[in-house]
């Protein structure tokens, strides 16, 4: 098979956004740290569609959304969001992402 024609994998970091949306659903399922602290990072995401699948995950996982809205404007979503962090112990320094609430101005 050709480099060129490979598939991206499942992962929270695809470059493709079925993939990542993939990777949420699967997390939903999942019962460790290292998922649950992701589908956290997937709140700030850009795309709608992410946080909606991320809370809903959240949601099922943990019970809660702690006041999470994926349709909110940002501004609406970052008390929750920043609850969401501290629940699952992120910092400023946690977090690789440019959507990070924590590091918007």
């Amino acid at each position: 098979m050709f480099a060129g024609c490979m598939s991206p994998k499942i992962g929270f970091d695809s470059p493709a956004p079925n993939k990542r949306l993939d990777a949420i659903a699967l997390a939903a399922q999942e019962d460790d740290q290292e998922s649950l602290v992701q589908l956290v990072k997937k709140l700030s995401s850009h795309d709608p569609s992410e946080r909606m699948l991320a809370i809903r995950a959240l949601e099922k996982r943990e019970g809660t959304t702690l006041g999470y809205d994926h349709a909110a404007p940002r501004w609406e979503r970052l008390e929750a969001i920043n609850k969401w962090r501290e629940r699952v112990g992120l910092s400023d320094d946690d977090d690789d992402s440019a959507d990070s609430p924590m590091k918007s101005k």
